[in-house]
């Protein structure tokens, strides 16, 4: 189980078990909020976008 913590154009992800980091995802364009879902990440940003990335590997899979 992995948790995210919002930290300015960053997002951080720990592991919720051992609190250790896993990934940080830079978004240039701002955070509003996050969701986790499995084993991916959606990320509303300021411009109103939603970002879908990968848990594991960090890779950007849609833009809405």
């Amino acid at each position: 189980m992995y948790v995210a913590k919002i930290e300015g154009n960053n997002v951080k992800i720990y592991d919720a078990k051992t609190g250790a980091i896993k990934r940080t995802i830079g978004v240039p364009e701002g955070v509003v909020s996050t969701e986790i879902s499995a084993d991916m990440i959606s990320i509303t940003t300021k411009k109103g976008r939603v970002k879908v990335y990968d848990l594991k590997t960090g890779a950007l899979k849609r833009t809405f």
